[in-house]
């Protein structure tokens, strides 16, 4: 996690709009299950008595969760794309080009999700470190022949691309004004940065537009050429804190901070952008106070935006918001979720080691439900705010949601006492009215278990949870008023990304383990789920001592349904010699499905010269796998590499300046 000059003072109670607050003014318009502001003075004086309730002498003290009002110390120096009936992830539908060739692995089929590759069978387009690049692979060897600075600095960066056009997220940082704060101790908050570039000319890539956002870039979907970009935006309410403060009294702190607030305005609350478009700039605030919402029960001080862009310009609809805040995304092609953990309260300051741990973690705060919202993204025109709901436990991410017949279905983790006690469940929601109501929940699943890895195919859902050995139960959502288990696997290891390969089939990438949980190996696993009832094993090949970035990304996952191949990266692990303890290099695991058989085919390795790479280097997996023709293209750190698909001899390597 990026250290910052400032103490960060969680305050971002998760929504929860289910149950009725205390009367609101007369000037806010109430529904069933939001309350939408009409001006910025509405909404800036909701934001005042909400923050005057929550003051501290360190700033805005809350929950546990989130990251929204901070103390700067002045003084310190430092879709389903894989159907049952088979995957929708190959295609040319490029306008460069019609052979046949994958496109990135996405949950809903024909919503398209951004990542650091993309291909139009003609170009390969990339986004790793600072540059994106452009590969021309139509000769007789793939060459790099443009590329486009992004950023001054290391930066995470995605593309979404469209013919010839490609809409880039580059997740920066931005300093704090500090006041009196000597500039040596400016801090930095976050801030996204969007590029629509013209690649019309490969070897000359082109900004046509740049858009800057105040706060992180969640995630973006895209249906028939409409993006939707969610963020998420903290206050840039800022509580200076001298050295001297520190030793001052507690209530002169909190009445200095209530001042704070009471001269704040309107722009030190909500995100603001800046547009860079043929040369025009212009700025203004991301969401219309008007376009502005809020759950019934306060939500926190952060402001998730959902924003319409194209590939002809950058803003061509007003945002909706919602105050909250939000972690996870999910879309099918009509309506687009955000979740969010409400977490135990557990004090002041946020426990700075555990912020990326998984949220079910050991040593992490209890998660007692997660907060809904749901958008309308169907057509092209402005995304709509349409409902807020609230389920009990986490989830794992937006593979545990599924929009299907209007229907939401979402799986769940409970945990009780200590945190180790936990039980699983899925449960199916409806709007009513502003409301995402519960309408059935099958639960049970995965006693003193967490839950792994959810798929969802249509009335089906396929939820592996695990501890020790590995449950995968079959539902059937037919009926969501009553959803029910129909069939049960028990065996050793888990499964933590489930993906469609058609004759009622199903893949699982994971871990082997042992009898008493401990894993052993990565595992590709070959399931028979033609009868929900008797859900089987039918085969799996380990590789001991590895493990797969497949597990937390499934964009690192490729199927290519022609051939029946399946790619996934390993990465290598420490093994014991007899000097001492080596790195064994990474690479890419190819295996066949054929019957009712996981078959070896072979491992890619770095093929560019492996005595140029650092040793250090060496583990580093592939990146992403992509099927273009009769090759296989793989994506590392440093390069371009060609592989021929039938037999995996390398064809070529081109290289690419390191993302480090």
């Amino acid at each position: 996690m990026r250290k910052h000059m400032g103490i960060l003072l969680g305050c971002g109670i998760a929504a929860s709009t289910l149950v009725a607050v205390n009367a609101l003014p007369a000037d806010e318009a109430v529904a069933s299950g939001l309350v939408s502001f009409g001006s910025c003075p509405d909404v800036l004086d909701h934001l005042k008595r909400e923050a005057d309730e929550r003051i501290g002498p360190w700033g805005l003290q809350d929950t546990w969760h989130g990251d929204d009002v901070l103390v700067l110390e002045q003084e310190t120096t430092d879709g389903e794309a894989a159907a049952m009936d088979g995957d929708d992830s190959a295609g040319a539908d490029g306008s460069r080009s019609s052979t046949s060739y994958s496109t990135t692995n996405v949950q809903e089929g024909g919503v398209d999700e951004p990542d650091i590759v993309k291909t139009d069978g003609n170009l390969v387009v990339t986004t790793l470190g600072s540059n994106l690049r452009t590969v021309d692979i139509t000769g007789d060897h793939p060459e790099e022949v443009g590329s486009l600075k992004l950023t001054d600095d290391y930066a995470d960066a995605e593309l979404l691309l469209e013919g010839d056009r490609a809409v880039v997220f580059v997740q920066g940082w931005t300093p704090v004004d500090a006041g009196p704060a000597p500039s040596e101790t400016a801090w930095e908050r976050p801030m996204t940065t969007v590029l629509l570039v013209d690649l019309s000319d490969p070897a000359d890539p082109t900004v046509e537009s740049s858009l800057e956002i105040d706060g992180n870039h969640l995630d973006a979907r895209m249906v028939d050429g409409t993006i939707r970009m969610v963020t998420s935006s903290e206050p840039g309410l800022v509580f200076p804190m001298g050295e001297k403060d520190w030793e001052r009294d507690e209530d002169e702190l909190i009445e200095r901070n209530r001042d704070i607030v009471a001269d704040s305005t309107i722009e030190d609350w909500l995100p603001s952008y800046r547009l860079d478009a043929g040369g025009e700039e212009s700025s203004g605030q991301l969401v219309g106070c008007d376009a502005l919402n809020r759950p019934r029960d306060f939500a926190g001080f952060s402001v998730i935006s959902v924003l319409t862009l194209g590939f002809d310009e950058l803003i061509d609809a007003d945002g909706v918001g919602v105050l909250s805040s939000g972690e996870t995304v999910y879309a099918s092609a009509d309506q687009l979720y955000v979740a969010t953990a409400n977490v135990e309260t557990a004090g002041e300051f946020a426990p700075m080691e555990a912020i990326d741990a998984p949220i079910t973690g050991p040593g992490w705060p209890q998660v007692e439900s997660t907060g809904i919202h749901a958008f309308d993204i169907g057509g092209d025109e402005p995304a709509r705010y349409l409902a807020s709901g609230e389920v009990a436990g986490g989830i794992i991410g937006s593979y545990a949601m599924s929009e299907h017949d209007g229907v939401l279905r979402v799986a769940t983790t409970t945990r009780s006492g200590d945190g180790r006690k936990s039980e699983s469940q899925v449960i199916t929601l409806t709007e009513q009215g502003d409301d995402l109501i519960q309408v059935g929940q099958v639960g049970g699943l995965g006693k003193g278990e967490d839950i792994y890895a959810v798929r969802y195919f249509e009335d089906t859902a396929y939820v592996v949870t695990f501890r020790q050995i590995d449950p995968l139960y079959v539902l059937d959502l037919s009926d969501p008023a009553n959803p029910s288990v129909e069939g049960e696997l028990k065996i050793t290891g888990y499964s933590s990304y489930l993906h469609g390969v058609g004759d009622g089939r199903l893949v699982g990438v994971g871990q082997e383990a042992t009898d008493d949980g401990q894993a052993v190996g990565t595992q590709v696993s070959l399931f028979d789920v033609s009868d929900p009832a008797d859900p089987r094993k039918l085969d799996g090949h380990v590789v001991d001592g590895t493990w797969s970035d497949v597990e937390s990304d499934p964009h690192a996952f490729l199927y290519w349904p022609e051939t029946r191949q399946a790619v996934v990266p390993i990465s290598g692990a420490e093994m014991a010699t007899a000097d001492g303890f080596t790195m064994e290099p990474g690479g890419a695991l190819v295996v066949t499905l054929e019957g009712d058989a996981v078959t070896a085919q072979g491992m890619v390795n770095h093929g560019g010269g492996q005595g140029a790479r650092d040793e250090e280097q060496l583990w580093e997996p592939v990146l992403r796998s992509m099927v273009i023709d009769d090759s296989l293209y793989t994506l590392w750190h440093d390069g371009l590499q060609v592989n021929d698909l039938d037999d995996l001899g390398l064809q070529s390597w081109t290289e690419l300046e390191p993302a480090w």
